[in-house]
């Protein structure tokens, strides 16, 4: 990995357990531990324009990088992080074709077409259904999501039509209350950068089951480099924090790069990015908690062994040469307790 692209700051957390890492995911060194109660994987800014050679096309390795990674250890959800589709989000006149390139073909190990969708879309998604292992796909919305006005309709009320498994919210926010105790915030973020109250969001957080308590938004709440929005950033935290409840984990994109950044005393108490889904920005200089950073296409995936935690994540990288079927490398991997205790942190190696 070349030196320039990588940023690795202070590390506080204790490193220690290393062999409780060695194990795949959810699994132990002798592979008897039972796998998680749940996973996810969380990739943003998938939405890029497919690469005339598909070998050159980093959104298709990323996918393929995703899918293996189930298939090494199977998830119960997938989550697009927001700006599904580059440059100006979905259009009507193009709906199938960008449904198509963009959402089937790439992550066909994770659809289940409606029987509308298998008229029409099933030749993008060559793999045998029963090699094909089908999730919720929890979708959040994008800044470019919003380019053309009839984009979020189209993406909230029309893809399901022909992806039976997409799940993205109606509104500006829903909270699903997933296997584990996990409840998951699914937040569309552009309606707080233009100046919406969190009184809504508030109470429902308050309501949410938990234990454990994860956000998925496409803009990050703290500032990772370039694209900060300190105001938005403090209305969000504002309603979050006026929830009185902990929140693990707030998954964003945004960023084209992948992020770590710790809030010690503060709730969320880790952030962590992964918008490399299909495009690459250098990080810039960001929040003093940040504890890693680096330009590089991949994603992040979290496990949670047993209801009492810890709550596991780990970041991967994906070389554009990957699209074979590898599962990237990890570059982090940390952990986190009920209380907030971040107990394992491994910056990526040089």
């Amino acid at each position: 990995m070349h030196p320039r692209r990588i940023l690795v700051l202070a590390v506080s957390a204790a490193v220690g357990g290393l062999s409780w890492w060695a194990a795949a995911p959810g699994g132990s060194p002798d592979g008897s531990a039972p796998p998680p109660v749940f996973s996810l994987l969380a990739v943003g800014d998938t939405g890029k324009p497919r690469e005339l050679v598909a070998a050159l096309d980093p959104g298709l390795a990323v996918a393929a990088a995703l899918a293996h990674a189930d298939r090494e250890s199977p998830v119960t959800g997938l989550v697009l992080l927001g700006d599904n589709f580059y440059p100006d989000g979905l259009r009507e006149r193009e709906f199938k074709d960008r449904v198509r390139s963009n959402l089937v073909g790439p992550f066909c190990h994770f659809i289940q077409l409606t029987p509308r969708g298998q008229g029409s879309l099933e030749d993008a998604c060559p793999a045998r259904e029963a090699d094909r292992h089908p999730v919720p796909i929890h979708a959040v919305l994008g800044n470019h999501d919003y380019n053309e006005r009839e984009s979020p309709l189209l993406q909230r009320r029309r893809i399901p039509e022909y992806v039976e498994n997409w799940r993205m919210p109606l509104d500006d926010f829903e909270i699903r209350e997933l296997r584990g105790g996990v409840s998951l915030i699914l937040l569309d973020t552009m309606a707080w950068l233009r100046g919406k109250q969190g009184d809504a969001l508030t109470r429902a957080v308050r309501k949410s089951r938990g234990p454990w308590r994860i956000v998925a938004a496409h803009h990050p709440m703290v500032d990772t480099g370039k694209s900060a929005v300190p105001r938005f950033e403090r209305r969000m935290a504002k309603a979050l924090d006026r929830a009185g409840v902990p929140i693990h984990l707030f998954l964003a994109g945004h960023e084209h790069n992948l992020q770590v950044i710790e809030k010690p005393g503060d709730w969320p108490r880790l952030h962590v990015i992964a918008g490399s889904g299909s495009d690459l920005r250098e990080p810039t200089r960001g929040d003093p908690g940040r504890r890693f950073a680096v330009a590089e296409h991949g994603f992040a995936r979290i496990d949670l062994a047993e209801a009492g935690g810890p709550l596991r994540i780990t970041l991967r990288r994906v070389p554009i040469a990957s699209a074979g079927g590898a599962s990237g490398e990890s570059v982090a991997r940390f952990a986190i307790d009920l209380d907030g205790t971040v107990s394992y942190l491994q910056p990526a190696r040089d």
